[in-house]
């Protein structure tokens, strides 16, 4: 595999449209060997925002308020948080099989590694003091340029890097995604006027399309150490693909599957209890709701915007809770049990931060709404 020419694509599509539709097909692809690694630079044309797959729009988003002025949202079948992205800024998305040599197996390897060579790049190309801030992000001076998200999964590794090319409406930003009291309370600076920055401010000039692409190529020779790209398109499998994807992940099904009036539906009944927590991990926040019957966990869900490997291991601490006593030494046991498990990797999330979020829930149990 690594003797395989990468192809380069560049391309112009919504960035909520390209998350849910031509992103997976393109890992698909990958993944089948049908296609060869890739790398893909696609400018949006208009302005959208995506949530990561564990987590719940009702939670992440304002949806009044994105319904009322016409933003598109989608919940992406990858990790991470909201993610607003305004036209003409870019996503850059590396589709590398992990038996390359240079590619991370791992998401603690990952994270470092590619990101600490994007802000190495975009320093020596534009001049300004990028760097690296665990666990997913390219900042400047504490502003964040670069959101990211990841999914290592069969043999691939889909690293999804954001430029924030152009300037965007924070007020408008952050009404479509009002920020918990949490998600900032170890950030020096805590609105998101001041909190966020784009490339055309820290540059200090416009950054044209051809000028995103030769960064691109930079940043995979950096990284990598490819320095050949070959400039390639979609195929008609891939955009095949893209339709059977795009249908799948714009239902409603697909978007709440997360909330809790999906997973709960007629499963509680008049007498259980239900509680909400929330905490801050280095991976991300977690949010976490318990519904007891008969003191013992009916039921789980846990949702939050770290990255965890794989992605459907959430789903199993979910399974791992169900049937505990309700007492925070019974929730942890289960908590460490299930992260013991090698096959699993929360990177930046541990047992404590789990349990402090699940403790509030616990503690803070109440009527359900029926």
């Amino acid at each position: 595999m690594a003797d395989v020419p990468w192809r380069l694509i560049v391309d112009e599509n919504s960035y909520a449209d390209f998350s849910v539709s031509v992103s997976p097909a393109i890992e698909r692809a990958v993944v089948e060997g049908v296609s060869p690694p890739t790398v893909y630079l696609n400018i949006f044309g208009s302005d959208s925002v995506t949530i990561g797959i564990n987590e719940d729009p009702e939670q992440a988003l304002d949806l009044a308020y994105c319904r009322e002025t016409g933003v598109i949202f989608r919940r992406r079948p990858n990790g991470g948080g909201p993610v607003y992205a305004g036209a003409g800024s870019a996503f850059l998305i590396y589709f590398l099989p992990t038996t390359h040599p240079h590619v991370p197996e791992t998401t603690t390897e990952a994270f470092p590694k590619i990101l600490t060579a994007f802000a190495e790049t975009l320093s020596r190309r534009y001049g300004f003091a990028a760097e690296y801030r665990p666990l997913n992000d390219v900042q400047v001076e504490g502003r964040k340029l670069i959101p990211t998200s990841l999914k290592i999964e069969n043999g691939v590794m889909n690293f999804r890097i954001l430029i924030n090319v152009k300037p965007i409406d924070t007020g408008h930003a952050g009404k479509i995604m009002p920020m918990a009291p949490e998600k900032v309370k170890d950030k020096v600076l805590k609105d998101m006027t001041s909190r966020f920055t784009c490339l055309e401010r820290e540059a200090g000039r416009e950054i044209s399309a051809a000028d995103l692409e030769e960064m691109s190529r930079d940043a995979v020779a950096h990284a990598f150490g490819v320095t050949d790209l070959v400039t390639g398109a979609v195929t008609d499998l891939e955009r095949a693909y893209a339709d059977e994807f795009r249908k799948h992940y714009e239902s409603d099904d697909w978007l709440f599957a997360k909330s809790e009036g999906t997973r709960f539906g007629s499963l509680i009944k008049a007498g259980d209890t239900v509680g909400r927590g929330r905490a801050k991990a280095v991976g991300g926040l977690i949010w976490a709701t318990l519904v007891l019957r008969d003191g013992v966990v009916l039921h789980a869900i846990v949702n939050g915007d770290w990255h965890p490997r794989p992605l459907d291991s959430v789903a199993w601490l979910e399974e791992s809770l169900i049937g505990a006593a309700a007492a925070p030494a019974d929730i942890r046991d289960s908590v460490e049990t299930f992260l013991a498990n090698d096959d699993v990797e929360f990177a930046g999330v541990t047992a404590d931060d789990l349990c402090a979020a699940l403790d509030i829930a616990l503690t803070g149990q109440g009527p359900v709404d029926l």
